[in-house]
C-alpha cells in the first residue's frame, strides 16, 4: 500500500441503524423525546432521527456531539475534566468553536483503538442523552464483537 495513503474503517449504514435503534429503545424506556444523530468516521452524518415532540433545536446540537465526539474520539462529557485543565484561553475559545459540544450526549464509536463514527444525542436531561448514546456504543461493540 501506498505510504501517503491512509486507509480508514468507518461504521455502515446498517450498523448505524443498529446504534440509533438502540438509543431510541432506550428513550422510550426513560419516556424522553430526543434527537439522534450518527455520523462516519469521517464526520459525515449517515443516519439520523427526531423524535415526536423533541426540541427542534435538539437536531443540531446532537449533529454537534456526535461531530466533536468523531473528532477527538472521546466523549463529549470528557471535555468538562479536560477544560479544567487547559489555559484560560482555551478554556475561554475551544467551546465557541462551531460545530463543538462539550457537555454529555456525544460518544465515539470505536474498533480497534480507530473511530469508526460516533452518536450525538440531545433533547433530555444531559444525563439521559449520555445514557441513550451509550446504549448505542454497547450496541455496536456487542455486534462487532459477535462479527
Amino acid at each position: 500500500m501506498n505510504e501517503l495513503v491512509r486507509q480508514q474503517s468507518t461504521i455502515t449504514l446498517r450498523l448505524a441503524m443498529q446504534a440509533l435503534q438502540s438509543a431510541l429503545d432506550r428513550a422510550e424506556e426513560e419516556q424522553v423525546r430526543i434527537s439522534i444523530v450518527v455520523v462516519d468516521a469521517g464526520g459525515q452524518p449517515i443516519h439520523s432521527a427526531h423524535m415526536d415532540m423533541a426540541p427542534r433545536q435538539s437536531r443540531d446540537i446532537a449533529l454537534n456531539k456526535a461531530l466533536t465526539a468523531a473528532g477527538f474520539g472521546i466523549s463529549t462529557k470528557a471535555w468538562q475534566e479536560r477544560l479544567e485543565k487547559c489555559s484560560e484561553g482555551v478554556r475561554q475559545g475551544l467551546p465557541l468553536q462551531r460545530n463543538m459540544a462539550m457537555f454529555g450526549g456525544g460518544e465515539p464509536f470505536l474498533h480497534d483503538g480507530q473511530v469508526i463514527g460516533a452518536i450525538g444525542v440531545s433533547g433530555a436531561s444531559e444525563t439521559i442523552d449520555e445514557c441513550c448514546a451509550r446504549a448505542a456504543v454497547e450496541q455496536v461493540r456487542a455486534l462487532l464483537i459477535s462479527s
